[in-house]
């Protein structure tokens, strides 16, 4: 009975037959690249000079096809008498010879896989900014006949005079973008923290223009 079986392209153990491919080493050592069923990526398997199997292995990757490993037969005397063997014992073989590939691949040193691409970690969110509190809301600047109030209950900047504002006033209000208003009486623009820094330097020339 044949324990391996070489051909150009195939290896045949234990009845099964696979695709193979054959390579010398600069040692010596045959290695044999076995082609498994349920995997896309071949196996190796290494015959050294110790091996029994070598001198085979080594004829058929040289392309000397008529060289075959053979297993010698057990003595005669050894051999379970046919009448003796059970169902049993056929189930055993039978099992036994469906392992002894898994046995010999017991050895095979597999091809390594391509290292797996390291998953990206995302990047860190930068942590939003706290908006800052309009901590002036409530505050007034004030002048000779003037003031400007920042009233959160109407969400406006306003600029207010005692008396009507003279030419010079009025064009510096409007300069900094405030817009008068009848139903409030007042020049406005929104509660924002560009409108506070407006009114801070319309305060000084306002109080430049009525010192």
């Amino acid at each position: 009975m044949a324990k391996f079986d070489f051909t150009a392209n195939t290896m045949t153990c234990a009845g099964r037959v696979f695709p193979v491919k054959f390579s010398v080493t600069p040692s010596g050592s045959v290695m044999v690249f076995v082609t498994m069923p349920d995997s896309d990526k071949p196996a190796r398997v290494r015959f050294t000079p110790k091996d029994e199997a070598y001198p085979a292995a080594l004829a058929a990757a040289k392309g000397e096809l008529s060289s075959v490993y053979e297993q010698p037969e057990e003595p005669a005397e050894e051999r379970e008498p046919w009448e003796n063997i059970t169902p049993e014992a056929v189930e055993e073989a039978r099992e036994k010879s469906a392992g002894f590939v898994d046995a010999v691949m017991a050895d095979v040193e597999k091809i390594e896989q391509p290292a797996e691409e390291p998953v990206p970690v995302e990047a860190e969110q930068p942590t939003p900014r706290p908006v800052p509190e309009k901590t002036f809301i409530g505050e007034t600047i004030s002048g000779k006949g003037w003031r400007i109030f920042f009233d959160g209950e109407a969400q406006r900047t306003r600029v207010c005079f005692d008396d009507a504002p003279s030419d010079a006033a009025r064009a510096a209000v409007e300069k900094a973008g405030f817009y008068f208003s009848a139903a409030l009486n007042s020049w406005n623009k929104k509660l924002t923290f560009k409108a506070h820094r407006a009114a801070v330097a319309l305060s000084g020339e306002l109080s430049a223009i009525y010192a």
